[in-house]
């Protein structure tokens, strides 16, 4: 009985020895090295185990060794199951198929020397290798093996096959697989058919055949047995409330929208007019006082406090009346583009809107440096 081993590591002096060829050498070294190490341990989990969890694999597989060397391989193969679960190694692999083969798990066992073989070959382990493969060939003719038959008027499309619980595969119909001697089950599904299953003992080397028969399609419901189902009728549509016809879209709101905005327009011009007269005054009181002249050149500081006010009030000016303009154009764009209000009896008065008819007004002033919209509906 061969003893359990771990896998050495690999030297980093590899790494050392690239050190003095620059990054580029010591990167092509680092790989390397990741590359032997996925060869020589292909069966390794992501995250090597803790100190902790090594140790208690260790002590699980020494405790199933002397389980084994008791005679008491029923009690020995979960203790060395869990050891290969926490710390995987090829020598707790190769002594846990000897276990599974004692007890009579022969297909467990197979495979597990096949494992045993691949990984130990991977690792330059030869003569661990040939002795895996000899125990593997050695267990082949002894294996019971289950051949799960769908004949051709049997395999519906979409029919679900399942072994133990396990699906097999379209690919697997008709192949014998090696099992463990034992019950096993079979089942097979498919929508609008009554379930198959069916138990099959393995008990002696070869191959037990079980055939699924064509499934029975399923009764219809109780409840609607032999009536054909009736189609869903939706409700009737529920009417609403007559009313007045809606004005057109548009023709309560973008009316008095358009009418503000000529109004503002307006008096944004108005505004703009004003100042530009403040800007005038400012001006001629410059150059009256003989501050400037005519030209804008000024010869003391009153003149270019005066000229400088009347050019800031005449920029605010130009830009009031840039924004009354766009807003009067827009206004009346709006006002002009409007649909026309609805015909008599639709509405109860002038200027009626969406809510409910209520009617509506507007107005725009101009007051002592200020201006004001008001609108009522």
């Amino acid at each position: 009985m061969l003893c359990h081993r771990r896998p050495s590591s690999i030297s980093p002096g590899a790494g050392r020895g690239a050190a003095a060829g620059g990054a580029r050498r010591r990167a092509l070294a680092v790989l390397s090295t990741l590359a032997a190490l996925a060869a020589l341990a292909p069966a390794a989990r992501a995250a090597e185990p803790t100190r902790e969890e090594r140790a208690a694999a260790v002590a699980l597989f020494d405790e199933g060794r002397a389980l084994m060397a008791a005679g008491k391989h029923a009690e020995a193969c979960p203790k060395l199951a869990e050891s290969h679960a926490i710390d995987p190694g090829i020598g707790t692999l190769f002594n846990l198929s000897d276990c599974y083969e004692r007890i009579g798990r022969t297909a467990t066992a197979w495979i597990g020397f096949r494992d045993v073989a691949a990984a130990a070959l991977s690792a330059g382990q030869t003569e661990r290798e040939r002795v895996a493969r000899a125990r593997a060939a050695a267990l082949e003719p002894r294996l019971s093996r289950l051949q799960i038959v769908v004949p051709p008027e049997a395999a519906i499309a979409a029919m679900e096959l399942t072994r133990d619980g396990v699906p097999v595969g379209r690919a697997l119909w008709g192949t014998a697989v090696p099992l463990d001697p034992g019950e096993h089950r079979v089942a097979a599904v498919a929508p609008g058919h009554k379930p198959w299953e069916a138990k099959v003992a393995i008990d002696k080397p070869g191959v037990v055949s079980v055939t699924v028969p064509v499934l029975e399609s399923a009764p219809a419901s109780s409840s609607g047995a032999g009536v054909a189902p009736k189609a869903a009728v939706a409700p009737p549509p529920v009417e609403p409330p007559a009313t007045d016809a809606p004005p057109p879209q548009g023709g309560s709101i973008r009316k008095p929208i358009g009418m503000i905005g000529v109004g503002l327009g307006v008096v944004g011009i108005g505004v703009s007019t004003a100042l530009g007269f403040m800007a005038r005054s400012t001006f001629d009181e410059a150059t009256e006082g003989g501050h400037c002249d005519k030209a804008g050149n000024c010869v003391d500081q009153t003149g270019l406090d005066l000229r400088d006010d009347a050019v800031r009030t005449g920029n605010i000016g130009t830009a009031v009346f840039i924004a009354g303009a766009v807003l009067a154009a827009g206004g009346a764009i709006l006002w002009i583009t409007a649909p026309s209000a609805p015909p008599a009896g639709a509405a109860s008065a002038r200027g009626r809107g969406l809510a409910g008819g209520a009617p509506w007004s507007a107005r725009v002033g101009l007051g002592p440096g200020s201006v004001w919209v008001e609108g009522k509906l």
